[in-house]
Order: structure tokens, then C-alpha cells, then sequence
């Protein structure tokens, strides 16, 4: 796999292709643009991952690339990566630096738990550039992201899926799909 060298640090060609114009100024400074024309002359094919979750013991719901929103029920497989439970700088300079990296010695479903939770200061902007950066890494990488957090998420950002289940004032359990009703226990 080719790659550019900064320092110790190595970046895949398409690790590259995740990082915004800002991003690549603040890492390579005046190569930037150099490394911009090479990352994005770099043809990335990948067959897309898609996962199907399972609700209501019998609707399957399948998710391909993209960060969807799991929120009420618990959802793991074997193989999956999960993002370790890192807060604020720390966890944003793993989604941008070292989930890339990972993706590149194997692809998965990339699980990230408590998005809303990560940040002790700046939460809204940290969220949304959080979101952001796992949105280009889906998108270069071709892989699902699962997000399992709460349905306040769903309510204040924007995510290519919204699958869970909540109880309703009646008591039951009902699940939804992108806004809508699928069943309800």
C-alpha cells in the first residue's frame, strides 16, 4: 500500500483522502497541496460492508456505509472494531489518526459508544466534528459506523440511519426505522 511519510508517522494514500484541506495544512504545512493532488489521484475500490440488525426477533435492517444511529438496543457481532472510550482531543485525534490506520490493516463495521458522552467541554462542536469525521471515514473506507448512544442524538444530528426502540407512554416497546414504526413489543 503506498504512503506518505511525516516524521515516524506513516499515512496510507487513503487514509489521506478522510482529511479536509485544513486538516492536511495543519499536518504537512507547506507540502500540503503536493500530498493533496497525490491522495486524491489515488483511486480507492472497495466493495461496500453492510451489516443487518435484527429487530424484534424477526426484521432484519440492513446498514451499509454510513453512521447510523442504534440507540435502546444492544447490538455486537465478533469482528466488529469498537472505538476505545477516549474523551474529547484524544478521542477526536483517534477517529481522524488512528481509526484510519486501523481500517487499513482490516476493514469492519466500526461500533462508537456514547458519542454525546466524549466531550467535558465544547460538546455540541465536538459532536458534530466527531460525526463529521466518521461520516468521511464510512465514506472513504466503505464500511458502516454504528453509533449507540441515546435518542436525544436523533433529535440534534443528522445520521444516514436511525435504527432503535423506545417505550411509549402506553408502556410497549416500539422500535423504528428511520422515523418509522416496524414493530412493537
Amino acid at each position: 500500500m503506498r504512503s506518505v511519510t511525516v516524521g515516524r508517522e506513516s499515512f496510507s494514500l487513503t487514509h489521506l483522502k478522510v482529511f479536509r484541506r485544513e486538516e492536511l495544512e495543519g499536518v504537512f504545512g507547506d507540502l500540503w497541496q503536493d500530498v493533496w493532488r497525490l491522495a486524491h489521484s489515488h483511486v480507492v475500490i472497495f466493495k461496500p460492508l453492510f451489516v443487518d440488525i435484527n429487530l424484534c426477533g424477526s426484521e432484519d435492517v440492513k446498514v451499509g456505509p454510513g453512521v447510523a444511529l442504534i440507540f435502546g438496543m444492544d447490538v455486537w457481532s465478533d469482528g466488529w472494531f469498537s472505538v476505545p472510550a477516549l474523551l474529547d482531543g484524544d478521542f477526536l485525534e483517534y477517529l481522524l489518526f488512528d481509526l484510519p490506520k486501523r481500517l487499513d490493516e482490516f476493514r469492519s463495521v466500526v461500533v462508537v459508544e456514547d458519542v454525546g458522552s466524549r466531550f467535558t467541554r465544547d460538546v455540541e462542536e465536538g459532536v458534530s466534528y466527531a460525526l463529521d469525521v466518521l461520516y468521511r471515514v464510512s465514506r472513504v473506507y466503505r464500511v458502516p459506523v454504528l453509533v449507540l448512544d441515546s435518542y436525544e442524538l436523533y433529535r440534534r444530528y443528522t445520521f444516514s440511519r436511525v435504527i432503535g426502540c423506545r417505550v411509549g407512554d402506553d408502556g410497549k416497546t416500539y422500535c423504528i426505522v428511520d422515523g418509522e414504526v416496524v414493530c412493537v413489543r
